[in-house]
């Protein structure tokens, strides 16, 4: 059965790339019937604090990504936290050392250090020189008794290594390119390739997906695998996401964490699916899936080799599809929970009906969901206000006063109350009352009505103000 992790050090917040490794193991647990893993490699315990560990947790469930097993769920595997899983590796650290696979180095700094002078000196790749790895017994208890400081090497053979990658194919290292590593500090902590074979070894985890700039610790631990007679699992490394000009993505281009995500009010379906898209195709041209559709299709040979350009246009264009597809009722319990503060500073008082009715009407038109407290504004409120220079030019125009005079003087025939088909046929009539090109026809009624000549349609826009509010609004907008 396929079994794979999500690891994240608590270190500080999810940010988008985390946010993808994380959706592509979920989706593809999903889909392989498999079982999907919240490990916490939290060794660096003075950063890996109980808030960030909080906050990864909520932004995790807030993606939609329910575990089956690790830390909080519990299992038979556990512990699930690298912090209380030590005595698991000094365990197998003596194992490696009592069959002569690792040694101990009592190379000091400065020794270390100057053998990576003397290889730059002589402009060739700096390799451990092994000058611990043939200590006599007498030598290595003599240096213990004298209680001298050691890390923990393991032992290299003088081979290539060829990984086979789920994503990329074959990768090989040449064997110049590997020393006696250091699988254990002088503080006795497991360096985190060490640790992590071990964790995902007893964990039973079958494939590891994570990001391509794991790959060059991947080597690494391949021969940890194979030092301790675990079996190696599959490996698929994803690409990194990208700037727009290709470079490393920063904050500024969208490396922002999911939280932040979460609000500037982007919906959490919608970031998923577009960061599944960054990297994996499906087999036809779609762009928009449920999680239940990108379980179904989500396979790693859909996972390409170069690198995903993060477009935050892309993404909030993505947003607001979702937007207008979403129920009124599901976006007004986003914006009292996510949203309480300003909820209440633009609805205090309204009841929830009047402002649902609101958001249904100007969902489309959002980008993300504080855009909602804006455009609603001239819906529940009395009267209009009008903020942007281009909507106060149309009202400004001699079209828009012929526009806003017609029905002024025809008020009463407009069909209240007769329902939506009565009602597009009175807003259809209107060109040919009125002979004017659309939008010189229809940019001053929605100003007038709305406060903005982009918005929700005409019909319904008349269809959802009061009678009273609609003559007060058009006769406000032709005295301007």
């Amino acid at each position: 059965m396929v079994r794979v992790r999500y690891a994240p050090s608590p270190t500080g917040h999810i940010h988008v790339g985390n946010a993808r490794t994380a959706i592509f193991n979920y989706l593809f647990a999903r889909h392989e019937g498999g079982t999907f893993i919240m490990r916490l490699d939290d060794t660096d315990l003075e950063r890996s604090t109980e808030e960030n560990i909080d906050s990864m947790l909520e932004d995790i469930r807030w993606l939609g990504l329910e575990w089956d097993e690790g830390f909080l769920k519990g299992g038979d595997l556990g512990p699930y936290r690298q912090s209380e899983r030590k005595p698991l590796y000094d365990k197998y650290l003596q194992q490696l050392l009592n069959e002569g696979k690792a040694y101990r180095c009592f190379c000091t700094k400065d020794e270390l250090e100057a053998e990576h002078r003397k290889a730059e000196a002589e402009h060739r790749i700096y390799r451990y020189s092994g000058a611990c790895a043939h200590l006599s017994q007498e030598q290595i208890d003599n240096n213990l008794r004298e209680g001298k400081p050691y890390a923990i090497r393991l032992r290299i053979p003088e081979q290539d290594v060829l990984v086979h990658d789920l994503i990329r194919g074959d990768v090989q290292f040449k064997s110049e390119e590997f020393d006696d590593f250091v699988i254990a500090r002088q503080n006795g902590i497991p360096i985190y390739n060490f640790a992590t074979v071990i964790d995902d070894a007893l964990m039973k985890i079958t494939h590891i997906i994570r990001a391509e700039e794991h790959l060059s610790n991947t080597p690494r631990q391949v021969f940890i695998y194979r030092a301790l007679g675990f079996d190696v699992p599959q490996f698929a490394h994803v690409s990194l996401i990208l700037a727009p000009d290709h470079s490393k993505l920063s904050k500024r281009h969208g490396a922002v964490s999911v939280g932040d995500y979460r609000f500037e009010g982007y919906l959490p379906e919608a970031l998923v699916n577009y960061l599944v898209l960054l990297g994996w195709s499906p087999k036809d041209d779609r762009e928009f899936f449920t999680m239940d559709e990108l379980i179904r299709e989500f396979t790693l040979d859909g996972i390409g080799k170069s690198g995903a350009v993060f477009d935050k246009k892309k993404l909030t264009w993505m947003n607001h599809m979702y937007m207008s597809r979403k129920s009124a009722d599901d976006i007004l319990t986003i914006l009292k929970t996510d949203f309480a503060n300003q909820y209440s500073e633009a609805f205090a008082g309204l009841p929830d009906e009047k402002v649902r009715e609101a958001i249904d009407l100007i969902k489309g038109n959002a980008q993300v969901l504080p855009d909602i407290f804006r455009l609603a504004r001239n819906i529940v409120q009395p009267d209009v206000i009008i903020t942007d220079e281009k909507s106060q030019a149309v009202l400004a125009s001699p079209e828009a006063k012929v526009v806003l005079q017609y029905l002024v003087e025809h008020f009463d025939a407009i069909p209240f109350g007769r329902g939506d088909e009565a009602m597009s046929a009175w807003v259809e009539d209107l060109r040919n009352q009125i002979p004017l090109p659309a939008k010189k026809l229809y940019h001053p009624i929605r100003v007038a009505l709305f406060g903005t000549k982009d918005g929700p349609e005409i019909v319904k826009l008349f269809m959802a103000l009061e009678r009273n509010n609609i003559r007060d609004r058009l006769n406000k907008a032709l005295t301007q």
